[in-house]
């Protein structure tokens, strides 16, 4: 018999069914997993995780969490806790997050092993940042298998045992961390070495690779401790008197420079650390492209003319007093946004600000850059496309336009998102952004705010020694009391004041 349409209506009704089923299979399995994150929290910083609307739609909202439409329903992509007093052992129920790509629980209290099967559960991986906490164990050797891993970071534990050596053979991996571990044997040897950014301080069984030969190191540990202890005894008194003739000299050059330079003295040695490759951005085009290209993707120029159809109007996003702003088509039918400046030499330091302050002090309410180019005398940023455009849009009229409507809900939720995005850079990372205004905030599907534009960021808190170390490539960057109250400031400002439209919309 010849089959007819309706002999498929069946099948299409249970596989609609099916579809349905795994949905809310996946969003309850979603939910119960942050909730078990939620229980690990012991300094309430996750109160604000509200269970009750019982949606995958609502997790989306929670702070650290990220989410990523598919084909069926929205599912959780990234996970952000870092610094959140989560105690315990790793959250196994994270094995249900199969869509997953970032994964950041630093600076926790977590303990136990690192699963043995993580990648074979989580096999999108991008980011797997378990650094400064308690992990004991060997490194799993499966996490080789992460073909798509661009940052791994275990420094800060108590591991053991040797490092696997088939990490060298991740394709893509650009930061790669296990220092203040207890770990030994020979290192892997990396296949892409020269761009990926290596360290294994404090792990004293370690050798090969950049720490020299595996052989030549006991010998060479035994003759300097040997003679450090020899050295050490006879230079004790000559440091005495040192100390005895010169300490007053030096209490007083101290006071004084208090009384010149009243600056916050507190160390910044992690942002110096950070950024000290940018020094070499004097080098060339060519030499900063390779040294970028430790922390981002880099794009041909002739890529990114065939994604915003060399630069068509009809693409164009935004203006600013720096670049412009394009919308682009790749070929997988992704869409970014790509910012082409206008003066490359005028703006050289505005664009290594671009990149390396998102990428080094990762946040979910701040943009992320994905990629950038150099080539010749253009510089261009890539970024992600965030669908619902610059907050300004919705908060301020066009002449003959009214504001798109905003509910007060959603205006709670977008302030909440930019004071956390605020106080992560001005608390975490001693950065302060002094451009803040409503055209530097985008808001994504979800009305999610993430802060743009780090062209005039500088750093807090930098005593005056460090900033003389670093004036060969950091100009006028020395942080002074005020800069974090004129970021708070700015947050508070929807309008300048001189702005006539003040009068009649909010």
């Amino acid at each position: 018999m010849k089959p007819t349409s309706r002999n498929y209506y069946p099948l299409v009704f249970f596989g609609s069914l099916f579809c349905l089923f795994m949905a809310r299979f996946g969003a309850e399995s979603d939910i119960y997993c942050l909730q078990t994150i939620k229980n690990m929290d012991t300094s309430d910083l996750l109160s604000s995780w509200d269970f009750e609307s019982n949606t995958e739609r609502g997790i989306c909202r929670f702070s650290g969490v990220e989410c990523s439409s598919n084909y069926v329903e929205d599912r959780v992509i990234g996970i952000w806790l870092s610094n959140m007093g989560l105690k315990g052992q790793f959250p196994r129920c994270i094995e249900d997050f199969i869509w997953l790509q970032t994964l950041i629980l630093s600076h926790n209290d977590l303990s136990g092993y690192i699963p043995n099967d993580i990648s074979a559960k989580l096999p999108y991986l991008t980011t797997l940042d378990l650094s400064n906490n308690y992990f004991s164990g060997e490194i799993p050797k499966g996490i080789a298998n992460l073909s798509g891993l661009i940052t791994l970071l275990l420094d800060g534990n108590r591991l053991t045992g040797q490092i696997p050596q088939d990490l060298g053979l991740l394709p893509r991996l650009r930061d790669f961390s296990v220092a203040n571990n207890l770990l030994e044997g020979s290192v892997p040897v990396f296949v892409n070495n020269l761009n990926v950014s290596l360290s294994y301080a404090n792990n004293s069984g370690l050798c090969g690779g950049i720490l020299g030969n595996c052989d030549e190191s006991l010998f060479g540990r035994s003759f300097w401790y040997s003679f450090i202890v020899a050295f050490a005894c006879s230079a004790t008194s000559v440091l005495v008197s040192f100390m005895y003739y010169y300490a007053p000299w030096t209490e007083f050059k101290k006071r004084r420079s208090n009384a010149i330079h009243p600056l916050v003295k507190k160390q910044n040695t992690e942002q110096e650390a950070e950024l000290l490759p940018l020094a070499f951005h004097e080098q060339g085009s060519k030499e900063l492209s390779i040294l970028l290209e430790r922390f981002i993707s880099r794009m041909s120029f002739k890529e990114l003319c065939k994604a915003t159809d060399y630069f068509c109007i009809d693409n164009v996003l935004g203006i600013g007093k720096t670049g412009i702003m394009y919308k682009a088509k790749v070929s997988n039918s992704c869409i970014l946004a790509v910012k082409r400046l206008y003066d490359a030499d005028k703006y050289k330091w505005k664009f290594l600000l671009e990149i390396m302050i998102p990428r080094r002090h990762r946040h979910r309410n701040i943009v992320l850059p994905h990629g950038f180019c150099i080539e010749k005398h253009e510089r261009v940023l890539v970024y992600e496309y965030i669908s619902n455009g610059r907050l300004s849009d919705w908060l301020q009229s066009d002449e003959g336009h009214q504001p798109t409507k905003l509910e007060w809900p959603e205006r709670i939720h977008i302030a909440l998102g930019i004071a956390r995005g605020l106080s992560w850079l001005h608390k975490r990372c001693n950065i302060v952004h002094l451009n803040l205004d409503s055209e530097c905030v985008l808001l994504d599907k979800y009305f999610e705010p993430k802060i743009s534009n780090f062209g005039k960021a500088k750093f807090l808190n930098q005593t005056v020694e460090d900033h003389v170390r670093m004036k060969f490539f950091l100009v006028d960057r020395l942080g002074v009391k005020g800069y974090a109250e004129k970021d708070v400031y700015d947050f508070g400002i929807g309008k300048r004041f001189f702005n006539n439209r003040f009068l009649t919309t909010i």
